[in-house]
Formats: C-alpha cells, structure tokens, sequence
C-alpha cells in the first residue's frame, strides 16, 4: 500500500469482506442512492478509527475536533486524518506523540488565537469548521462559539471562502487537464470528483437563498457523492490511491456490476461531466447577483429557436441550465424527426465559423447538442483507450468545432499552413465546420465497419432532413469519409512517393477539398489532443500539398490519365521507375505512345530522337530482351558519336523491355542522328581513360546493389562506368546520372550476383580506378 492506512490488518481484512458492490449497476438516470454502501461503510470506519483515537489517555484532555472527510461522514480507507486541538499544548502534545507511537499519522493544528480560530488560516480551513464534529462536551462548546462568530460574518467570510474555491477550482482544473487524467481519472481532485462535489455542497449551503430551484443538481450531486464514494472505499482496499488506473478499470467495472470496462468508464465519465457541470453552476449562482439571477428565472421560452438564441445571447452555466430544464419540453425525442429543419438551422448558425466559440460550448455544456444531433447523445462520456486522445468523444467533437473557429480568426496559429487559409471560400468554411461536427459521429458502434464509413451514412441521413443541397452533402461525407486521409500520409509516408500522390488523387484529394482537408488533418490533432500539434507537423502536411500540387506530381497525373486514355496498363512502380525528369522533359502523349509501340511491338525497335526544343535532345534505345553489356553498348555509341550525356535514365520494364533515355549534348539535328544510330554499324571509339574520386557501395540487399560513381565532370565518365561494370559481369538495372555544376555522380543499380558479394565487385571497381 502506497498511503498507510489507520486500520489494522484484522481490520482491513474486515474491510474487504464488509464493503460490498451496489445492489444494481449504477445508472445516472435513475438515481437510487440506497444501493451503495459508501455511508455505512465510511460510518463503519469512522467508528474503528475512533475506537484508536480514543486509546490514548489524553484524548479527551486534548479537546480534539474532527474535520475533513471524517467529520462529513467520507471517510476511506486511507483518508488523512485532519484535527484541530483546542486543549493544552501538554495534553495535545501528549495525545499525539501517544497516537504517533500507535502507527497513527494525524494532520493536526492548534488554533494559533483562541478566541478566534480563524486569525492567520486559509479560508478552506475556515470551511473545515462549519463541517467540523466535536469529541467532547468542552470541544463542542467551543466549537458553536466559533461557528456562531462566523455565521455572525457570514457574508464577509463567504466571499472569501467563494474567492478561494474558485482560485482553487482554476489551479486544478489546470493540473488535471491531461490525456492521464481522461484516461485515468483522479476520483477525488479530478474535474467533476469528489473534491468539485465537496466544494459545490459547501457552497450551497453558505449561499442557500440565492437557489430558486436547486433539487435536481442537489440529487444529481449527492448521487454522485456515494457513487464515487463507493468506488473510491474499492480503489483503496484493492490498493490503490484516488486514480482509477487503466489496470484496475476491468476488475472495478466488473465489480460494480458493468458488462465491460468501456461501459464502466463510459458511466463515469458521464458522472464526472455531470458534478462538473452542477458545480459550476453552483458557484456561478453563488457569485451572481439577485437581479441576474431573477432574470434567469424569468426567462421564458415559446420555441425550440428560443433555447438556442438565449444561448447565443448569453452563453453562462446559468443559462445553459435553463435551457437544460426546458430542452425535453420543446425538443422530446419522438419529435426530433419533425423538427429536422430547424434543428439542421440552429446548427448552421451555431457552426458558423464567424460565431463566438463560447457558444458552441454552451449548446454541448446545456446537453442542447444531444437534442439536436441524437447520435451525441452515445458519445457523451465514450472514452478511447489509445493514449493519443486526450477528451472523451462528445468532448472531442466539441473542441473540433471551437478549433475551426480559432483558426478562421486566428491564421497564425496554423504556422506553416497559413496560406491555405486565404484559399478556403465561404461555402468551404462552411464544409469544414458541418465535418468538424459529424466527423466521429459513428465512433463506438457496433459494427465491422470503419467509423468513417458509418459516418457517412450518418451525414446521408441527417442532411437530407435538414433539406441541404445533394452537393453540399456530398462534400461532407467526402470529408468524413477521408478525414483521416492525409494525416497517415503526411506522418506515416513519403510525402514525395508518386503511390503515396496516386492514393490520395484517386480519393479526390485536390483543389479545394485538398485546401479543406489539410486544414482539418490540423483541426482534428489539435481537438485530440493539443500537445500532438507542433510545428514539424504543420510543415509536413505543407510539404505534402506542395509535394501534391508540384509540376512533378502534375507530370505524374498526366502520364497516369494518358496511359488510361490510351489503354495502356502499367503499374505505379514503372510510373514512379521512369522518374521526374523523364516525365518533365518528354511529352507526355509521345512517350505514352512510345511505350505502347514498345510494348505491343514484337521486335526491338530502332533508336529515337526526339528534341522537343532547341538544344535539347533525347535519345530512346529499345530493346526486347536485356543481355549483359548492352548499356556499355549504348553508351559507347553515344561517345563514339561525340555526344555528352547530361541526364541517363536507364530501365527494364515488364512487357517492355530495356527501355534507356539519354539526354545529350550534341550540334547535329534530330534526323541526322537518328539515321546514324538506325545504321547497323559506325565507327566506334575506344572509352579513355577516366578519374573518380570516389566509388561507393550505397546498399545492398538480396534484390539489388546501388553503386555511387563520382567525379569532376569529364568526358567518357558514364561510358567508363558501365563499361567496368560490364567487364565484371554484372547486369545494370538502371542508372541515373546526376550533375552539379562540376560535378558528377552516376548511379547504377544491379543485379546481384550469385558468386560475387556486393563488397567483390566494390574493390574490383575500386582497383580498376585507384581509388582509395
């Protein structure tokens, strides 16, 4: 046990056999507090801790006052003993060192002025007495003294008090707002536990005749109060402090009679949002003034447009629970149907990007949204168990709906993908906003389909009863559908991979819906969980729709589109093989229908030269079947023939062939060439001798070798490679020559060899060049 408990080890085996689950499965619809045994079981050890107590001699000597969870009757296994001493300093020393020596560690004070117990302590103490239980006849005595000065001052103390909960409330709301704590609720100091609950019952009760209407939150509250209670007594027998660890969450669920541990949570987690709520709205009222409150109270409501104007006009916890009391009178479930277009016309004026996000917030925090869009309604409290999303689901789609608020009116906090935001029109924001909302929709049904498919069906459904246009509905479920699209690419791929370009083109991703979906790949990280969002992942997903909108990507889509149109089948490999700059330098029709004649032509077909301007010539070698050598051959042509070679593109394609492009530099025109290198023989010259810096073996694996020639750029380099290459016996793949200014760097890729490494034809080349 982390935290010593007063019990004994009889006592706590006692414990374990008294503390018994609720007599049904918890329901926060019906809330019956009798089927919890939280109240007699913190009596119970209440009674046991004061039969240790009052062991010592000097127990009643010491005066002693009971505060904290003992004194509220909440008390758990392994509570912290709070007291206050109003004795002599002798007795209370001597009463404390004897329970110390016992094994009991008490949190003790003394009132530091007797005549006033509330000089120089914080208000939270101040409201530890007005709970706090007297031992004895004299610490009673003094105890009502105190308290009646203080209710004497009621409404000075009160404000103090109310201040410090508040502040209070705000320093833990910060500290347990994390994925853990979603995911691992802190029952006690959590949002909505049983510290939340503690603090709204106080102040009830210091502020009771500012509540009008106060029963249902009071029975929501103390529902809740033996519920977390009850669970809380079972954490800390079973070992464990206030976190309901993702470990114990199967065993308490299953013990608090829930069918699986996704339920339990579910169930909590709607627990915890309704104390939070409740509480809220008890300190809001508290802090209120008579005249803000009476106007609440007089409000009136004639339509269902009434509740969501009111919320629009004033976004308070104060009037999100007015409009809570009235949703089921003008929004009852068997008319949500009727109500379709106005529901789907409140929803736009809420989505709108231009409107205040406090107003979205409201309409989730007032349980409008579950009347509006019924599918919310399973979602409220739906955790996801995947450490990555920080909210609940219906708390997921609620931020998803603030964050595309932010950023319409705050670009800036895109980064990297503020420009996309200039190119989003009207209607698109108001795409982006409608998929905000209905994006998980689908999350946790029972089904063996994706929850973007469901989610589909969901906008089909709901769209159409509002009366929106076939392709405004269209546009939504294309997002929903693909939301999660271009995250995997950017995060999980190779934004620069032509499968990676083809995938999302053949899901639609460009123009506009491209724009509306890297905005809400942001959106989307940003509402699961904020800590996900940084810079690096902004300027990936930049770089992907850059990547997608590049001429090269264009190049790539027009070839693809080409072969279709030409009926011509090639896989996304010898698309992606043939690389960029054959494809930004060669007319994409003519090399389409280049590729058709190789494939379809029996024979090997003659070279072509094709110079699509003015000092810029391309020269094509086809041939049906590879044999070792035959790049040597064609390159040896080339130089024999004076030609330099700028860019070689070198390949073997299925049905094709070898298929080699080479762009050289030469004086003579097109036809002249192509009628030399059509002729069965030239002269031929002999490839000179030729310097490397350095020779490289770049990887290896058992399905190729990658080799890495480089130099100053110098005549004969490509030919002398290939050449050296041929000589050990190795057959080129394909190669690609690269040039910076100088310098030169040929790239071969080839075909293992069975009995050769790939280290043996690294120094054999390396020996014929001396290079070291």
């Amino acid at each position: 046990m982390a935290q010593k408990s007063f019990l004994s080890s009889e006592q706590w085996q006692q414990a374990q056999d008294l503390l018994t689950p609720p007599l049904m499965t918890p329901d926060g619809n019906v809330r019956q507090v009798f089927s919890f045994s939280s109240e007699n079981f913190s009596n119970w050890l209440g009674q046991r801790l004061e039969d240790r107590v009052k062991a010592s001699p000097h127990w009643e000597k010491a005066q002693p006052i009971i505060l904290g969870s003992w004194a509220r009757g909440e008390l758990s296994p392994k509570s912290d003993i709070d007291i206050l001493f109003c004795g002599s300093e002798a007795d209370v020393k001597a009463c404390s060192d004897e329970l110390h020596e016992a094994g009991l560690k008490l949190r003790y004070r003394m009132p530091q002025n007797p005549d006033d117990w509330t000089e120089n302590v914080q208000a939270f103490d101040i409201l530890a007495l007005l709970k706090a239980r007297p031992t004895t006849p004299d610490s009673a005595r003094k105890l009502y003294e105190q308290q009646k000065k203080i209710w004497s001052r009621k409404k000075h103390y009160r404000q103090i008090l109310l201040k410090a909960v508040k502040d209070e409330r705000k320093s833990r709301a910060g500290r347990y707002d994390s994925i853990t704590n979603y995911l691992e609720p802190n029952i006690k100091y959590g949002p909505g536990g049983l510290r939340d609950l503690e603090q709204g019952l106080q102040i009830y009760e210091l502020f009771a005749e500012k509540f009008m209407h106060p029963g249902h939150a009071l029975n929501v509250l103390n529902y809740y109060r033996h519920y977390f209670l009850n669970l809380r007594h079972k954490l800390q027998l079973e070992g464990y402090g206030d976190i309901l660890t993702g470990a114990v969450q199967f065993d308490i669920g299953q013990w608090m009679g829930f069918k699986s541990h996704k339920d339990f949570m579910r169930s909590l987690q709607r627990g915890l949002s309704r104390v939070h709520f409740y509480s809220d709205w008890i300190v809001e009222v508290a802090e209120s003034s008579e005249k803000e409150l009476r106007a609440i109270e007089n409000k009136r409501f004639k339509k269902l447009e009434d509740l969501s104007l009111a919320l629009h006009n004033d976004s308070s916890v104060l009037m999100q629970k007015k409009v809570r009391e009235n949703i089921d009178t003008f929004i009852p479930d068997s008319k949500a149907k009727i109500l379709a277009k106005k529901r789907g016309l409140i929803l736009e004026k809420a989505l709108d990007v231009k409107a205040d996000d406090s107003t979205i917030i409201s309409f989730f925090r007032s349980r409008l949204m579950d009347k509006l869009v019924p599918e919310m309604g399973r979602l409220v409290g739906y955790v996801q168990h995947d450490q990555y999303h920080r909210f609940t689901a219906d708390s997921h789609i609620m931020q998803a709906c603030r964050e595309v608020k932010r950023i319409f009116k705050k670009p800036k906090e895109l980064g990297p993908l503020q420009p996309l935001h200039k190119k989003l029109s009207k209607e698109d924001w108001k795409i982006l906003s409608w998929s905000c909302l209905y994006h998980d929709l689908a999350k946790g049904l029972e089904s063996s389909e994706h929850h973007s498919d469901l989610g589909v069906e969901i906008v089909a459904r709901d769209f159409q009863s509002y009366g929106f246009s076939k392709a405004f509905i269209t546009e939504v479920q294309w997002m929903v559908q693909n939301h999660l699209e271009l995250s995997q690419a950017a995060f999980r791929k190779n934004a620069k991979d032509p499968k990676v370009w083809q995938d999302l083109r053949n899901k639609g991703a460009e123009g506009a819906r491209l724009y509306r979906l890297a905005l809400f790949t942001a959106i989307d990280i940003r509402a699961t969980n904020p800590e996900a969002w940084n810079e690096w992942k902004a300027k990936l997903l930049k770089d992907l729709v850059v990547s997608l909108e590049s001429k090269k990507a264009q190049n790539f889509f027009d070839f693809e589109k080409t072969l279709a149109k030409k009926k011509l089948k090639m896989s996304a490999e010898v698309m992606e093989e043939l690389g960029p700059v054959l494809l930004e330098n060669i007319g994409i029709e003519d090399l389409v229908s280049d590729l058709k004649k190789t494939e379809t032509s029996e024979d090997s077909l003659k070279p072509w030269v094709y110079a699509p301007k003015k000092g810029d010539v391309w020269i094509r070698f086809h041939h049906k079947k590879d044999r070792q050598g035959l790049l040597s051959d064609y390159v040896g042509q080339l130089f024999s023939l004076g030609l330099g070679i700028k860019h070689a593109s070198i390949h073997t394609l299925p049905k094709v062939g070898v298929y080699d492009w080479f762009q050289v530099s030469t004086t003579r025109n097109a036809a002249q060439l192509e009628k030399i290198l059509a002729a069965s023989s030239f002269p031929t010259k002999s490839v000179p001798d030729v310097k490397f810096d350095d020779i490289q073996l770049m990887s290896a694996d058992e399905n190729e070798w990658v080799y890495s020639f480089k130099a100053v750029d110098q005549s004969g380099l490509l030919a002398s490679a290939a050449k050296s290459l041929s000589d050990l016996g190795v057959s080129i793949r394909a190669a690609r020559v690269h040039t910076w200014g100088r310098q030169v760097d040929d790239i071969f890729i080839v075909k293992p060899q069975a009995e050769k490494t790939a280290q043996d034809v690294l120094k054999s080349l390396k020996d014929k060049f001396s290079v070291t």
